[in-house]
């Protein structure tokens, strides 16, 4: 694999946290920084679809969208819930 050596400069409230971070997921500072930087890519890809879509089919309807957060938030609690009865 071929690497891209970066140079960044970030506050160091960002470093101190980001190496305490490395640290509690036993990984290198790059490979946390590798890793959000590859969720942001995603998401921009995301973005880029959706809007894409958007274009192509049109907006969603509100009330689409409305049941759609209903239905994620229903299973947001199932799965709290579910994980809560397995921890005790």
């Amino acid at each position: 694999m071929s690497v891209d050596r970066l140079s960044v400069t970030v506050p160091s409230k960002v470093g101190a946290a980001l190496r305490a971070l490395a640290k509690a997921r036993g990984a290198t500072v790059s490979t946390v920084v590798t890793d959000a930087i590859e969720h942001e890519v995603r998401l921009a890809a995301l973005d880029r679809a959706l809007a894409e879509a958007d274009r192509r089919f049109g907006p969603l309807a509100d009330d689409v969208i409305a049941r759609a957060q209903a239905e994620l938030v229903l299973a947001t609690n199932l799965g709290r819930s579910r994980r809560r009865r397995k921890a005790r």
